[in-house]
């Protein structure tokens, strides 16, 4: 076998061994071949320490919520990821940060999966309204916060919108920014990481993904750390949509 599975089987090993297990067996009839298709792309992605296991499953979980259609693989990965260091407050807050992009549906599936996850793992989950008695001070909370998180590029955005959806423009500063983005639960790299998995898995979203992937460089990832990212989802979304994200990285890392 060549190293990306040995070093995915290790990987295996070490964390879950027993569900990469009933993985493999229930490949095992009609398709042996995905199972180890699966285990050579963990072994290759997870063997490059740009990204630290933690970061690397806040973005698949954030590409299989806003994908919407896979909660067999989202509640296994939820797990995976209690497994390597995230907490339980920290897989709902990412849920609740894919709302602005994915759409609440998608964000109420995945807190349904967590759900049935936690419930079988008695965890207990306990996440506190924060800022509900600040909803008075949104706006200028927002405003604060789309400054420090895209700078210009965020104010583009919301200048863009005012003449012809202002409502939209206040959604995006009160809402996702006022909101999502103040909340507590998540660091700003752990969000940019979780924005840009949200953003790839979605798909024609190359001009988020712009404002996004310069937020990322604002909030102190670097380069690498954005690119590693993206390619982190590519086994979940498919290459297409993972090319089109590096062309956007491309443009903004290394323009002509």
């Amino acid at each position: 076998m060549n190293s990306s599975y040995e070093n995915g089987k290790k990987l295996f090993q070490e964390t879950d061994e027993a569900g990469i297990q009933g993985v493999i067996n229930g490949l095992s009839d009609v398709s042996p071949h995905i199972s180890r298709y699966i285990i050579e792309f963990f072994g290759q992605l997870f063997s490059n320490p740009v990204l630290n296991y933690q970061q690397r499953e806040m973005i698949v979980i954030s590409v299989l919520i806003s994908l919407g259609d896979t909660p067999n693989q989202l509640k296994w990965h939820m797990n995976f990821g209690l497994k390597v260091g995230i907490t339980p407050n920290e897989i709902i807050e990412i849920a609740t940060h894919c709302i602005p992009f994915c759409g609440f549906p998608r964000a109420l599936n995945a807190i349904g999966v967590a759900k049935q996850l936690f419930a079988e793992e008695n965890i207990e989950v306990n996440i506190e309204d924060e800022l509900l008695q600040n909803i008075g001070e949104r706006r200028e909370r927002g405003l604060a916060k789309l400054q420090e998180i895209d700078g210009k590029h965020g104010e583009e955005v919301v200048d863009s919108l005012a003449a012809i959806a202002p409502l939209l423009a206040e959604q995006i500063i009160e809402f996702s920014f006022g909101e999502i983005y103040s909340r507590p639960g998540l660091n700003p790299r752990q969000r940019q990481l979780v924005t840009l998995g949200a953003l790839t898995a979605q798909g024609g979203c190359e001009p988020q993904l712009h404002v996004h992937l310069n937020a990322a460089i604002r909030v102190g990832l670097t380069r690498q750390e954005a690119i590693e990212a993206l390619l982190q989802c590519s086994p979940y979304t498919g290459f297409p949509k993972v090319l089109n994200a590096i062309k956007v990285a491309k443009e903004i890392f290394l323009p002509h």
